[in-house]
C-alpha cells in the first residue's frame, strides 16, 4: 500500500519575493525562478509567429531564465507593479535582442527576397494573375519546399523589424529618440502609441487587417493563415509584409515626431 503523500505547500510567490528581498538567499531565488518558468515558456509560445525556425527554442528559454533572474534581482516590489508583466515586457526584449545579435536572417533569405519579389511580379504579369506557389517555385527554378522555408523567414524578418520598432519605443531603449518623450507623461505616451497603432492598422485594407489579427491575436503562422483564407503562404507573405510596411511608416514618424503626409 503507498504511503499518503502530503500536499505540497502552495507557494505565495509575493511572500518569497519580500523574503528574498530582505535576506538575499539564493534558495529563495531558485524558488521564484522554478515558479516564474512558466512565463518563460508562455511568453515563447505567444511569439511563435515571430520567433525564427533556424534558432531552437531551447535557445530562447535559456536566454529567457537568465533574464528572468536579473528581473528578480531589479524588481522593486513597492513600486506596485505586477512582476508577472514586469517579467513579461523584459522577456520580449531579451527575444528580440537575441535574435539581432545572432544575426539570424541568413544571406541566402536576404538574396532570395529580392528573386521571390522580382518573380512574382514578372510572372504574374505573364499570367495575369497571382501565380500559385508551384508555379513560382517553378519560375525561380527553386524547390517548393525551399520557396515555403524563405517566405516563412522572410515573413519572419518584417514582423521582427516591426516588433522592434515598437519594442523600442514602448520600452525607451537606447537608439530609439522619441522627441515627445521628455514632454509627455510615459503612461500618457503609451496611450497615445495604442491610438496610433489602432488608427493605422483601421487604414489597412480589409485583407491585411485580417492576416494581422490572424498574426498578432491568433498567432497563427504563414501556413495556417492560408489556409484559413483559403490562399498560397506566397499571398500571405505577401500581404503581411504590405500591412507591415505601411504600419512601420507611420509608427516610425510617430517616433521622429512627424506627422504623415
Amino acid at each position: 500500500m503507498m504511503e499518503h503523500q502530503p500536499p505540497k505547500e502552495k507557494i505565495n510567490p509575493e511572500e518569497l519575493m519580500a523574503a528574498y528581498k530582505q535576506t538575499g538567499d539564493l534558495n529563495i531565488r531558485n524558488q521564484l525562478v522554478m515558479h516564474y518558468a512558466p512565463v518563460v515558456k508562455n511568453t515563447i509560445i505567444s511569439m511563435r509567429s515571430l520567433l525564427p525556425q533556424n534558432i531552437q527554442q531551447e535557445e530562447f528559454f535559456n536566454q529567457g531564465i537568465i533574464t528572468l533572474m536579473g528581473c528578480i534581482d531589479k524588481f522593486d516590489p513597492d513600486r506596485g507593479a505586477s512582476f508577472s508583466t514586469f517579467i513579461y515586457k523584459h522577456l520580449r526584449g531579451t527575444m528580440l535582442s537575441y535574435m539581432r545579435k545572432q544575426s539570424w536572417l541568413p544571406y541566402r533569405v536576404r538574396t532570395a527576397r529580392r528573386s521571390i519579389i522580382q518573380g512574382q511580379a514578372e510572372l504574374g504579369n505573364q499570367l495575369m494573375r497571382e501565380p500559385t506557389d508551384k508555379e513560382l517555385a517553378e519560375y525561380l527554378g527553386m524547390p517548393e519546399k525551399e520557396l515555403n522555408r524563405n517566405l516563412q523567414e522572410i515573413a519572419t524578418a518584417d514582423m521582427f523589424s516591426f516588433e522592434e520598432l515598437i519594442d523600442g519605443m514602448s520600452s525607451g531603449q537606447e537608439g530609439f529618440t522619441n522627441t515627445r518623450e521628455d514632454t509627455v507623461d510615459r503612461n500618457l505616451l503609451q496611450k497615445e502609441l495604442k491610438q496610433v497603432l489602432g488608427e493605422a492598422i483601421d487604414r489597412l485594407s480589409p485583407k491585411e487587417k485580417q492576416v494581422i489579427t490572424l498574426c498578432y491575436y491568433e498567432n497563427l503562422n504563414l501556413r495556417e493563415i492560408g489556409e484559413v483564407l483559403s490562399v498560397s503562404q506566397q499571398r500571405v507573405s505577401f500581404i503581411r509584409s504590405a500591412a507591415l510596411t505601411k504600419l512601420n511608416k507611420v509608427m516610425s514618424q510617430y517616433l521622429h515626431g512627424k506627422d504623415d503626409d
